[in-house]
């Protein structure tokens, strides 16, 4: 591919970026942080005890995506540090696959830097492989790289993105649990996580409004092929999958249930 487009052709980097993801997907799930087996531990304790607390999931509806309980997990990085040190002490396999997403995502993000002035999808894209960056030190425990990927990743899609945006709660959140983790960084971690919460209600209150048919409909400037506008930009212009227009009643009411539950996770998170 490489010969037929060039090393810096668009094609390349999100090949790379595709890639860089599968990595960390299949990493996380050798994993112990932030992976399904873990995942499925906190489901079962929570059924053991009787708890019905909700699980947080930013990206999708509930009905389609497997949720993950983010809270749960960041709580018990701690308890799992020996094993997973005994781990990779007897194989090293766990770092050695975060290590490959980390330098395919890597050469992901240099090709979108490189390019990111042309077009608002390619900034996205460099958001999206910032996030992802974040996700590969969150897991190997490389907190202050965490911590600036996802606050470059953040800053990105502050400037495409509103503030009713998924993607910018879940990045907000994302700050949170990493700032909680990090010495001295308690009242960032609320800071952060206060936001998350005010993004979530933005969202809830436009799902509320376009259910009741009270919504009011914003006529976005005209852009370019290259995604810039006509005339000055009045704010975020990108919405992609969060566009509530293309939702369904029952995909909102849908959103607006699994809302409510993450809302009450990030309220006693901020309490």
């Amino acid at each position: 591919m490489t010969a037929q487009h060039g090393d810096n052709a668009p094609e390349i980097a999100d090949v790379y970026f595709a890639y860089g993801k599968a990595l960390l997907e299949n990493a996380i799930s050798q994993s112990s942080v932030l992976g399904k087996e873990q995942a499925e531990d906190a489901s079962g304790a929570e059924n053991e005890s009787g708890g019905n607390a909700a699980f947080l999931s930013f990206s999708g509806d509930a009905e389609e995506d497997e949720p993950v309980d983010l809270f749960g997990q960041a709580a018990k990085v701690e308890d799992n540090e020996d094993e997973e040190d005994g781990e990779e002490a007897d194989g090293g396999e766990p770092e050695d696959d975060f290590n490959a997403a980390w330098e395919v995502l890597d050469l992901a993000r240099a090709l979108f830097e490189k390019r990111q002035d042309e077009s608002d999808e390619i900034k996205h894209k460099l958001a999206e492989v910032y996030i992802c960056l974040g996700d590969v030190s969150l897991e190997t425990e490389k907190f202050d790289q965490a911590i600036t990927d996802y606050e470059t990743g953040l800053e990105l899609k502050l400037e495409l993105l509103p503030q009713s945006s998924r993607q910018i709660a879940e990045a907000h959140y994302k700050l949170s649990i990493v700032l909680d983790m990090s010495s001295g960084r308690l009242s960032d971690a609320i800071d952060h996580a206060e936001k998350a919460l005010a993004s979530v209600e933005a969202r809830l209150a436009e799902l509320r409004n376009a259910t009741s048919g009270q919504m009011k409909v914003e006529t976005l400037q005209q852009a370019d092929p290259k995604g810039k506008g006509k005339g000055p930009a009045k704010g975020p212009r990108m919405l992609g999958n969060d566009s509530i227009q293309n939702m369904t009643q029952t995909q909102m009411a849908s959103e607006i249930k699994e809302l409510e539950g993450l809302k009450e996770d990030l309220a006693l998170k901020v309490s």
